[in-house]
């Protein structure tokens, strides 16, 4: 069925006047065009009796053709531009909009002073087959609603109209290379007319996700990600053993160094774990590079199906990069193509740095990435939008998160600090405070957060909702005590934010003592415009 579109062009188009009317309408100066011979007057005679008599008009409609054909073929008329005028008019009265733009185009080559007048009959003749084939489309005759859609793409090639309802039609049939063809032809020539903005994003992302569907049937691409997942999951189980044999070597050569010597049966035993260990580690290191040739191939294989939708999505958030719900699509794609190194460069190229997408775009696009576990790529956004919006607490943790799944020493327990200037009393904040000392190897300080975040931590904010109302922001959310015994009473202060981080509002919120496994729901209003951010410190 079309689509809701379809139905409400169907009905615009349905609205038009009709073309044929009670009165005869003569060319329009500056189109002056002279009979110049009998026949070719006759047929003037006979196209205005029929539009003011209409029981006569089959008979003078008959009678015109036959005094043109006649002028034209067997009286030397052919030069004679008044003939084809009436031809095309003959034409229009008839709805034959292939007759009459083959008739006005000889107008306007001998008599181009008639352009305007013959392009108002075009444009009514091609509203016309617009809504013949979407009225075709909608009863169900998809073949007949083709051929009038593109007949209606050649009376007017330069309008996107009919060819974005061919494109949808198409996809409703499955049949994805006709359908993308005219979804594309049409964006093209639908450029930056703001008339066609909707259809033209529309018609983008419908290509974007109908190339889609060939790949995920592919043979090539299927063989691919099997390999690819063979050779992950090995990848994966030897970082483990590589990390607990670095260790336990480590351990080792610090025994070494003091001196100290195991028991004999704790001495057998580690030496087998530590034996074991590095058996697996170079197990599956022979694995990997037995696999490498096959997985290389594999890989060559499958790009040409994974091609032509990354472009398609490519294109599609070029265009439109405030469309992140496609960013996860091509995250995805070049995740699952093994193409992670031009990921990169493709969502420089959408998001640049220093570039105008708002905070918003970029922390959503930032986390689609990352759900597609594209994490360097995700960070990167992910870091842009907070270089715009420093305190969004939402997007420090995701981050945070980024960082832990990148193992990165460097950047993790810095942004996880920011977090916690911003959301100090929240289990969340203190894992991964707990994981960015870990990583530092500061395991006193990794342990003390993570028994915080385990239990330790009395009173729990967790702030679910800022939003603005009539007059101001409104912060929600609950304060919770987890633990087995009262918590004490909490003073926390509220500071709130602008894009800049400048401080326009503070609120402080008495939180009483609550009982174990209590709660107390949490809601502050703060007047003020332009807030974006909001940050609290118990005190």
């Amino acid at each position: 069925m079309p689509s809701r579109s379809v139905v409400l062009l169907l009905a615009a188009l349905g609205g038009a006047v009709p073309l044929a009317g009670q009165t005869w309408m003569p060319p329009q100066p500056p189109c002056v065009v002279k009979a110049g011979h009998f026949r070719v007057n006759s047929a003037v005679v006979n196209l205005k009796t029929a539009a003011e008599k209409p029981n006569t008009k089959d008979r003078m409609l008959r009678q015109t053709l036959d005094v043109l054909t006649r002028a034209i073929t067997g009286d030397g008329q052919d030069k004679n531009p008044a003939a084809w005028y009436y031809l095309g008019r003959y034409y229009v009265e008839m709805g034959d909009a292939s007759g009459a733009d083959s008739a006005f185009d000889r107008v306007e080559t001998l008599a181009p002073q008639c352009r305007q007048d013959v392009a108002g009959y075009r444009q009514a003749l091609w509203g016309d087959v617009v809504a013949a084939g979407l009225r075709n489309w909608q009863e169900n005759r998809p073949d007949s609603a083709k051929a009038l859609l593109r007949q209606a793409g050649a009376l007017r090639p330069d309008q996107p109209q009919p060819l974005f309802s061919l494109g949808q039609l198409y996809a409703a049939q499955d049949q994805l290379d006709s359908a993308a063809f005219y979804l594309t032809k049409a964006a093209e020539l639908a450029g930056s007319d703001t008339a066609f903005a909707e259809s033209k994003k529309d018609a983008l992302g419908s290509v974007a996700r109908l190339a889609l569907r060939p790949v995920q049937s592919d043979p090539a691409a299927q063989r691919w990600q099997r390999a690819r997942f063979s050779r992950d999951s090995i990848h994966r189980l030897l970082a483990v053993d590589s990390t607990v044999l670095a260790r336990v070597e480590a351990s080792a050569a610090s025994r070494r160094a003091r001196g100290a010597r195991l028991a004999p049966a704790d001495q057998q035993a580690f030496a087998r774990d530590s034996a074991g260990r590095a058996q697996g580690v170079a197990a599956r290191r022979a694995a990997l590079s037995a696999r490498a040739t096959q997985v290389g191939t594999d890989s060559a294989a499958a790009q040409p199906a994974f091609d032509p939708a990354i472009q398609a999505f490519r294109g599609y958030l070029a265009a439109y990069p405030d469309a992140t719900d496609a960013v996860s699509g091509l995250a995805s794609l070049y995740y699952q193509s093994g193409r992670t190194g031009e990921a990169q460069t493709a969502f420089d190229a959408i998001y640049p740095a220093g570039g105008p997408g708002s905070p918003d775009v970029l922390m959503e696009a930032g986390r689609a990435v990352l759900r597609a576990n594209l994490f360097v790529a995700g960070t990167k956004l992910l870091t842009r939008a907070l270089e715009r919006r420093a305190y969004d607490r939402d997007g420090l943790l995701d981050l945070a998160n980024g960082y832990l799944a990148l193992r990165d020493s460097a950047r993790l327990l810095p942004t996880a600090q920011r977090l916690a200037a911003v959301d100090p009393l929240n289990r969340a904040t203190l894992r991964v405070l707990s994981a960015g000392w870990d990583l530092r190897a500061r395991r006193d300080s990794a342990q003390t957060y993570k028994d915080l975040a385990d239990g330790g931590l009395k009173v729990e904010v967790g702030v679910t909702t800022f939003l603005p109302d009539s007059n101001g922001f409104t912060l929600s959310g609950v304060v919770s005590n987890g633990g087995g015994t009262p918590s004490a009473a909490q003073r926390l202060t509220f500071e709130f934010l602008d894009a800049q981080g400048a401080v326009r509002g503070t609120q402080t919120v008495e939180i009483p003592p609550l009982p174990p496994q209590g709660t107390q729901s949490l809601e502050v209003h703060v007047p003020g415009r332009d807030l974006v951010a909001w940050r609290y410190r118990p005190s």
